[in-house]
């Protein structure tokens, strides 16, 4: 294999590389990574490894992050919950992980963060904080939902008896009507909110380009709760939801699940992914883990001298507490400035 090659992720062989890829997802696509990239002001690129005849075997995705609060650092992929190294076989992998090492320690390397497990290197630092749910897909959408637990099942009827009613979208419109409930969900919950433009460019590059939808809960005429969608290959990737408080008791957020679901069995999908769940959210995994999903440890891997820790519980509990208690532009405004930097 030839030494290792960076590209622009729009170049033709990445786009061909990732289409013949089955585990290729949506983080892999070049419609995500330039809108991090655009939203954010990062700069991406990929960093492949070519067999001897030249074609593209190994690459991974990555963006530069600049900051005046850190120092200069790779990742990969920032604000996906996972991006893992793509391979045609073990041995291209191998190729590529040691790509990534000799890169990492060159003098002036940047910090260098990749969203998976690594195969064993020395220079490699594994550490896991979070877990990856997933459900395999069945064209048989009602054999799936037979597996979900009785919660789950009765909140679903719930919804229905409640007469909430789900909508499709693919419009700005529809993703405004999201970043509305996102605002009032990350105001609640004491964490800055993306900024707008993000949602917009989200709407305009990525669903605008047929890889994803927007699933709308109303009740009446009123939107209580929403999830974002996006898709590429065979996987189907629940990525945000948001929900009025006071609409809970409607169980939308359960509704839109199924629907979500039921949508991927139905256009060929077969996988589900949940995303990622902080280890100590037992009550999110427990609600995960009830519609069927397995539950793994989420991995990452750095390429420095330490690993991540968990910030103190007593200086985010402060922060959350201050954003709850501010006004909700606040909480915009704390996104709109800062967002980048929570790479």
């Amino acid at each position: 294999m030839s030494d290792c090659v960076l590209l622009k992720p729009s170049e033709d062989r990445w786009i061909t590389f990732i289409s013949s890829a089955p585990q290729a997802t949506i983080f892999h696509h070049p419609a995500w990574i330039n809108l991090l990239a655009e939203c954010y002001r990062y700069r991406p690129f990929v960093i492949g490894v070519c067999d001897a005849n030249g074609d593209l075997c190994a690459g991974l995705p990555v963006v530069e992050v600049n900051s005046i609060l850190a120092r200069r650092r790779w990742g990969a992929l920032p604000f996906s919950d996972h991006c893992m190294p793509l391979a045609r076989d073990e041995a291209a992998l191998d190729c590529l992980t040691d790509a990534l090492v000799d890169i990492s320690q060159h003098e002036g390397a940047p910090r260098f963060q990749v969203r998976w497990s690594l195969p064993p290197r020395p220079a490699i630092r594994p550490y896991s904080l979070y877990v990856l749910h997933t459900l395999k897909l069945d064209p048989d959408a009602a054999a799936i939902g037979r597996r979900f637990d009785r919660t789950n099942r009765q909140n679903v009827r719930t919804a229905r008896k409640r007469e909430v009613r789900i909508e499709f979208g693919t419009e700005h419109a529809h993703m405004r009507q999201f970043y509305d409930l996102q605002l009032q969900t990350r105001h609640r919950k004491g964490v800055p909110v993306q900024p707008r433009r993000f949602f917009d460019r989200l709407a305009e590059d990525v669903i605008g380009r047929g890889l994803g939808f927007v699933l709308l809960a109303y009740n009446s005429d009123q939107c209580i709760a929403a999830m974002v969608y996006l898709h590429w290959g065979k996987t189907l990737v629940a990525k945000y939801a948001a929900s009025r408080e006071d609409a809970l008791q409607l169980r939308p957020n359960n509704l839109l699940f199924w629907e979500g679901i039921r949508w991927g069995c139905e256009h060929g999908y077969t996988l589900f992914d949940m995303g990622r769940t902080d280890l100590s959210n037992e009550g999110l995994r427990r609600f995960k883990v009830g519609w069927g999903a397995d539950e793994v440890p989420l991995t990452y891997s750095v390429l420095y001298a330490s690993v991540p820790q968990l910030a103190d519980g007593r200086l985010t509990g402060a922060v959350q507490a201050i954003i709850r208690r501010s006004p909700v532009w606040v909480c915009r405004a704390a996104g709109e400035l800062l967002y980048r930097y929570f790479a």
